[in-house]
């Protein structure tokens, strides 16, 4: 009798810009046992491949093994300009992304969101796009707090990134 192995699919997490390493910090503390890189302009975290923002070839050539992608950034600034370009580069591997939207207040990063939104959205886009607005309505009525704001930011990424655990245990 032989037997039948499943073969388990190759995933990695790829984190990019400030906002993908804030989250994946937190996916780090988790203990996922996948691949994981991160892209960024300095090393911050350990047990992580790391790559610069000059370096996404290198990191596209490196993931075409993988069989599904998943990638994690801030959109609006250099880390969005980083997924656009990486997402565009794997086209022949399963992509699934968790991008953060600006607030609606800083306007420049909102428009420059928009516009890599667009680059990425298409019929076969899978993942989803988190907007920071949601922690608004958590901040209290009287005069915001720098310290308040950056506790829901850290917990908005606590909780991004079990999304993000919940959804690649179910790749496995």
């Amino acid at each position: 009798m032989v037997a039948k192995y499943e073969v388990m699919p190759k995933v990695a997490l790829v984190s990019l810009g400030g906002a993908g390493t804030s989250i994946m910090r937190e996916v780090v503390k988790t203990n996922l046992d996948v691949d994981m890189y991160n892209v960024n302009s300095k090393r911050s975290l350990k047990n992580v491949k790391y790559y610069g923002f000059e370096e996404i070839e290198l990191l596209a050539d490196e993931l075409k093994n993988y069989d599904t992608v998943v990638l994690t950034a801030g959109l609006g600034s250099t880390g969005g300009d980083a997924v656009v370009k990486l997402y565009h580069l794997l086209n022949t591997v399963r992509r699934v992304c968790f991008l953060i939207s600006p607030f609606y207040f800083e306007v420049e990063r909102l428009m420059k969101s928009r516009t890599q939104l667009s680059k990425i959205m298409s019929d076969g886009f899978e993942g989803a796009v988190l907007t920071l607005n949601s922690l608004l309505r958590e901040m209290d009525d009287t005069e915001p707090s720098k310290t308040k704001l950056e506790k829901l930011i850290r917990n908005f990424d606590r909780n991004v990134a079990g999304l993000i655990v919940e959804m690649m245990e179910e790749i496995e």
